[in-house]
Parts: structure tokens; C-alpha cells; sequence
């Protein structure tokens, strides 16, 4: 609970869990009860009387064993759900309570209480009078030679819909007296649309009772009652509502006038207070720079982006430093800072304040860095950020070799590119080797969104990069704010950008792993490899399986020369039938080339050596009914005319005739 009294999200979370979990367990306990009524009473035999006159014998049909068993447990079902209707509605109200004012729980509960009254006397109403009028005529329409055979599961079908709509209906005034309380609608308003409302009850009466004319009638007559019932309900709340706005725009006014004399009897407040306490700041320091000098935190990084480059430089060279640097033999290693300390033999270098290291191209700055030269051994503090062959890190400590580059960073932050978004990652331990080849992560949390709270996350134990191309985490679990959604063993990503080669991902259905019936037939498709050649040419090779009725493979080749204006595919399938002999072969070439601005040639061909394959197992709906077509087209535009050839070539599948 937070000083102001307000449940944190989590807990709301937990609270209406609970609320479910005791609402269900109600509900359990209360069909129990149900079970338990039916063999004390005919629960059943009641609901049964309207239609009882009409049956030969007075019994329904069933046509399936299951039926009766099904029929037992609905209706228990349904007696749970009565008997636990007072838990359910308490734990509603206890969740939400807390969240009303001491007004609107005053209104609520007898709102409640009136809609629970008007429910049943709605669906009473209908079962009295209303279902068996629409019984007695729609069974009026039989004939002598027709003999009625209604089964359990049409007649409940049937009645408890319509019962349940007019229970539904007779709630209608008390929603118009509640709507024109609050003053959304007014008794003029509800007047002017009548016929609107008239069409609104056809369709309502249509849509709540089975599909049968005289069931929509027999609906429509009480709801336009209840319409003008309701009219009748806002023409009372309206006035209640005026009166009382009245009354309050009366007491504002009195406090109004009344305000100016009460004023006068009140000194006014003294001016406040000027802070004389200095604020002492450091030389040479102000706001902007301690706000730069202070570590960035998870939030700033998602919000202002992960710095691309070190902010301190070094000074340019005089003559004696490019003499040293020009000397060969030697490993070069740049040091600036505030103050330099070198320690013994020099075996030691303390940078203090403003530290930054270069060596080999990767940099280094933090507030502090202790440095021994023999052992290549670095140590920063004070937020420092790595800078090394693209990959920046941001962390509380680092330690780092210079020799072999492997280094680790405590408490990092770091970012990556994938397919044009950038991951932003926070780590407990970082370790970084081999130039940043590899690149180990522990209790990590990774996400692409860049609020300060980021929307959903990844949380995971082990997370690691290999050539900066892949990424695998284990175990992974998804958050949405601070709420598991899932759990999963372990997450892979390949992080580079462009096209690259790699495996088609195939295309199945959970039904086609576990079959939902043995008349089921599986289905794989685009099992293959994708080839990224080059920037030009990339291949698909493919193949589908249609289980009991064919294996298809597919290769498919595109080419793509943009300073040559030259686009195209080359694509060749054959499909193999299982469930009796037959193979198709089908070969296909689009190709688009400009020569100049005038110039161009473009060809689609398409051929078929079995069309009867295509028609039988094409999902394409146009060529299991149409035919397939080739075309050639050499066009050339000249400033007296233009020259056009060309040639086309059709072929029905279903006949195979070639025009």
C-alpha cells in the first residue's frame, strides 16, 4: 500500500486472482449442490411443461447417448451458477468497491438489487405466458400426416435463449433511469427516437429468439412497451436530477455573495520567506556539469540513446610525441586525466579524474583508472564506457585486459541492432573477450522499448552474443510490466542486418502435430533453405507435404541488378501424388529489363505438363478454376511512333488445350 492509501498493480493483480479463484470454486461447489437438487427434484420435468401438451407421450428424444448426461450437467451447471451468484457478485463488489466513492456505492446497490428483481420477473413472465404462446402457435402449423419428434437439445435451444433474452429486456428501464440520472439522455431525447428505437427492438428480438417470426413478435411487443416504460422512468430521473442541480447552483450563489465579507474579516498572509542559505558549488562546476558527471541510469539510456563515441579527445600532438609515436617496436597506449600518478617503476599509473585510455582503437573513459602496464591489467570506476569496435558498454565497474581484450562490467547497460531496432540490455555481469567476439550477459533484461518503463521485457539467467551475429538466451521469460506472461526454456536471435542465408522456418498447425481425428490429414509446407548469394542473385529451395495426397518440391531463383534496370525469377516446381500415380512439372520465368527510356522487354512464362494435379490440389481458387498464361512483350518508343511486339500463350488446366 503506498502513502496515499493506493493498491500497487501487482497487488491488484494478486487481489483478482483470488477473486477468480474463490468465484470458480463458488461456482464448482454450487453445480455440486445442483447435482444434488436434481435427484431430489424434477427440476428437468419443470422445465419441460410448456412444451409437455405438445409431445406424443409427453417425452422428449434424444439422439445421442451423451444427450441426457449432457442435459443432467448443463442444468446443474446452472444451479451453481444461481446458488453461487451471491458469492460471485461479492467478491465483484469487493474488488471493486474500493475504487468507488460513498455516492456511487449508494446508487450501486440498489441498482443491483432492482436488476436482480426485474431479471426474474422478466424471465418468469416468459416462461408463464410468453413461451407458451409461441409454442402454441409455431406447433399450430402442423399437418395430419406430420408427427412432431423434438429433441432435448433443440427445445432447450430454443427456450432457454428466449427465456434469457426477455430476462435481459426487462432490465431496459432501469439502464434509461440510471442513463438519465447521470444525465446522458434526457425523456425528449429517447422521444425524438422512437423509430430508431422500434428498428433497435426488431433487431434485438431477432437476435435473442430462435429463428422463427413468431418468436420475434411475441418479443418485439414487450420491448417496445418496456421502451416507452422506460421514457416514462427518465421523464422521473430528469426531474429528481434537475431539482437537485438547482438546489446546488441556490447554495454556490449564497457562498458567493457570502464570500467577499467573510474575506474582509481575514488578514492577508504575509509574503513568504526568502531562502537566504547560499549554495555553495564546486569551482569550476555548476548544474550542467554534475548532471554530466553523475552515472547514467537504465531510464536516461532508453530515453537519450547509449553514447555512439567517447566525449573527451586528446590534445594534438607537438613534435616530441610524433617522434615517439613514429618508433617501432612498440605497442602505443594513449593516457589523459586530471591527475597522473605513476607508482614504483612505472609498472603502476593511477588516472584520477576525467581518466581516458585508447589503445588499438578501443577507448575507455571513467572517473578513475588504475592501470599496471606488465600485466596489461586495467581497472575503472566511476561509471566508465567501453568503446570497442562498435559495441559500447555502460556499467558501475569494469575490469579490462588490453593484451588479450576480455574485460567485464558490473551492473552494464548496452545496446544492439535487429532488423532496424535497437535492444537496449541491462545486465548484473557483463564479460566481454576476443575483441568482442563473444559476449556473456548474467541475470539480464533486455526489451526494444525506449520509455523510461519500458512496456513489456525479456528476463533471462544467461544471455550470449557470438560474432555480434546470433544471440541465445536461457531461460527466457516475458514480462509485461511486472507480470510473467511466459516462460520458455531458451530464445535464439540472429542480430545481423540485411539478407542473409538460413532456414525456412515451415509452416504447420498444432492439428498437425497431434491430429484431432484419424479422417485429418497433415500438412507441411516451405521446409527448405533460403541462399543469399549475393546482392544480386539469391535461390529458395522448398518442399511440401500433404499427407495421403502429395509431395511437392520447389526451387526458386531471383535476381535483382538495380543499375541495370533488371529484375526477375526463374522458379521450377514438381509434384509427386501419393494416393495414385500422376507427376506435374511446372517451370515458370518473370523477367522485367529497361534498356533505356524508351526501351523494354518483359516476359512472364508459365508451363504446366499435368494441369489436372494443379486443379485438384491448388489452394489458389484462380487456378483451380482458370488457366495459366505466358506472355512475351518487346516494346520501343521512337519520336514518329512506338513498336510493339509481342506474344501470349494460354493453357486451360482442367482440358490442357493450349491457345
Amino acid at each position: 500500500m503506498t502513502p496515499r492509501g493506493e493498491m500497487p498493480f501487482l497487488d491488484h493483480l494478486e487481489e483478482l486472482r483470488w477473486r477468480i479463484l474463490w468465484s470458480l470454486i463458488a461456482v464448482l461447489v454450487g453445480t455440486v449442490v445442483g447435482w444434488w437438487l436434481l435427484d431430489k427434484i424434477d427440476i428437468i420435468e419443470v422445465l419441460k411443461r410448456p412444451i409437455a401438451p405438445y409431445l406424443p407421450g409427453g417425452r422428449l428424444v434424444f439422439t445421442s447417448p451423451a444427450e441426457p448426461f449432457m442435459l443432467t450437467l448443463k442444468v446443474a451447471f446452472a444451479l451453481g451458477c444461481l446458488v453461487a451468484s451471491p458469492v460471485v457478485i461479492y467478491q465483484i463488489w469487493a474488488f471493486l468497491s474500493p475504487a468507488l466513492y460513498e455516492r456511487e456505492r449508494r446508487l450501486i446497490v440498489p441498482a443491483l438489487a432492482v436488476g436482480v428483481v426485474l431479471f426474474l420477473a422478466g424471465a418468469i413472465a416468459c416462461y408463464q405466458w410468453l413461451l407458451p404462446a409461441a409454442l402454441k402457435v409455431l406447433i399450430g402449423f402442423q399437418r395430419s400426416d406430420l408427427t412432431a419428434m423434438i429433441t432435448i437439445d433443440r427445445y432447450f435451444g430454443m427456450a432457454v435463449p428466449f427465456v434469457v433474452g426477455c430476462g435481459l429486456i426487462a432490465e431496459l428501464p432501469l439502464v434509461v433511469t440510471i442513463l438519465a440520472a447521470l444525465g446522458i439522455v434526457t425523456p425528449q431525447f429517447l422521444g425524438r427516437q422512437r423509430r430508431y428505437a422500434i428498428v433497435i427492438a426488431a433487431f434485438l428480438a431477432a437476435l435473442l429468439t430462435p429463428p422463427d417470426a413468431v418468436s420475434m413478435m411475441l418479443m418485439l411487443g414487450p420491448l417496445l412497451l418496456l421502451y416507452e416504460l422506460s421514457i416514462w422512468c427518465a421523464w422521473v430521473a430528469s426531474r429528481r436530477r434537475a431539482r437537485r442541480i438547482a438546489a446546488a447552483t441556490m447554495v454556490v450563489l449564497v457562498l458567493g455573495l457570502g464570500g467577499a465579507s467573510l474575506h474582509a474579516q481575514n488578514p492577508p498572509p504575509p509574503p513568504p520567506r526568502r531562502d537566504t542559505t547560499a549554495v555553495v558549488k564546486p569551482p569550476g562546476g555548476g548544474t550542467q556539469a554534475d548532471s554530466g558527471r553523475r552515472g547514467m541510469d537504465t531510464a536516461t539510456a532508453r530515453k537519450s540513446g547509449l553514447p555512439t563515441g567517447p566525449t573527451r579527445s586528446f590534445p594534438p600532438p607537438d613534435a616530441v610525441m610524433d617522434s615517439l609515436l613514429k618508433l617501432q617496436g612498440f605497442q602505443i597506449t594513449h593516457y589523459m586525466s586530471d591527475t597522473f600518478v605513476v607508482v614504483g617503476d612505472s609498472q603502476m599509473i593511477f588516472l584520477r579524474r576525467e581518466a581516458y585510455v585508447e589503445r588499438d582503437g578501443t577507448q575507455l573513459q571513467a572517473d578513475s583508472i588504475r592501470y599496471h602496464e606488465a600485466s596489461c591489467r586495467l581497472n575503472a570506476s566511476g561509471e566508465p564506457q567501453l568503446f570497442d569496435q562498435g559495441t559500447v558498454l555502460v556499467g558501475e565497474g569494469m575490469t579490462y585486459d588490453t593484451c588479450v581484450r576480455r574485460g567485464t562490467v558490473r551492473d552494464a547497460l548496452t545496446d544492439f541492432q535487429q532488423g532496424g531496432v535497437t535492444w537496449y540490455m541491462r545486465s548484473m555481469g557483463l564479460a566481454s573477450d576476443s575483441g568482442s567476439k563473444r559476449v556473456y550477459a548474467s541475470q539480464a533484461t533486455f526489451t526494444s522499448d525506449p520509455q523510461p518503463v519500458p512496456d513489456y521485457h525479456f528476463a533471462a539467467g544467461q544471455v550470449k552474443w557470438i560474432n555480434k551475429n546470433t544471440m541465445v538466451a536461457r531461460p527466457a521469460v516475458l514480462y509485461v510490466r511486472d507480470v510473467p506472461i511466459m516462460w520458455l526454456p531458451f530464445i535464439f536471435n540472429d542480430i545481423r542486418g540485411g539478407r542473409r542465408s538460413g532456414i525456412l522456418f515451415p509452416h504447420f498447425g498444432l492439428n498437425d502435430i497431434v491430429r484431432p481425428t484419424r479422417r485429418y490429414s497433415r500438412h507441411f509446407s516451405d521446409f527448405g533453405y533460403y541462399f543469399a548469394v549475393n546482392d544480386y542473385i539469391d535461390v529458395l529451395v522448398s518442399g511440401d507435404w500433404f499427407a495421403d495426397r502429395y509431395v511437392q518440391f520447389h526451387g526458386q531463383a531471383q535476381y535483382h541488378w538495380i543499375d541495370r534496370f533488371v529484375d526477375g525469377s526463374l522458379t521450377y516446381s514438381r509434384m509427386s501424388q501419393i494416393d495414385q500415380p500422376g507427376v506435374n512439372s511446372r517451370i515458370g520465368w518473370n523477367h522485367s529489363q529497361r534498356f533505356d527510356s524508351r526501351t523494354s522487354f518483359n516476359a512472364h512464362v508459365d508451363y504446366s505438363t499435368n494441369g489436372t494435379l494443379i486443379t485438384k490440389n491448388s489452394l489458389n481458387p484462380w487456378e483451380v478454376t482458370a488457366r495459366i498464361g505466358s506472355s512475351l512483350n518487346f516494346d520501343k518508343r521512337f519520336s514518329w511512333g512506338a513498336l510493339n511486339i509481342g506474344g501470349t500463350r494460354s493453357q486451360d488446366l482442367s482440358t490442357a488445350n493450349v491457345s
